[in-house]
């Protein structure tokens, strides 16, 4: 999914900005579960707006390609359904115990 954001930039001495970002494991693991390589177009774009409208500039738009390849042995597995009710139904079993065994 796309992400817009925007940052001021109080001076513009510099003559090079720098954006980072992150690719979380997670999301690609869940989104292209069925994917093995996925290819990713970045694009960034810098505008600035100015009462003055007397700023240029040059090479507004970068655009790179990341290719991500995804590792097959990496195994994405689910809980099964019936886990979560087990686990909370021996929760509330390990708790009754421990309370009857500080009331005895």
């Amino acid at each position: 999914r796309c992400q817009l954001f925007r940052c001021p930039l109080p001076s513009l001495e510099r003559s090079e900005l720098r954006a980072r970002g992150r690719l979380w494991n997670g999301t690609f693991l869940e989104e292209f579960l069925d994917v093995e390589n996925l290819e990713l177009i970045v694009r960034a774009e810098v505008s600035v707006t100015s009462p003055r409208g007397n700023v240029v500039i040059k090479d507004a738009v970068a655009q790179m390609s990341v290719s991500l390849h995804l590792d097959p042995g990496v195994a994405v597995t689910a809980v099964p359904w019936w886990v979560l009710p087990l686990a909370a139904l021996l929760g509330l079993a390990l708790l009754a115990l421990l309370v009857l065994g500080l009331w005895k």
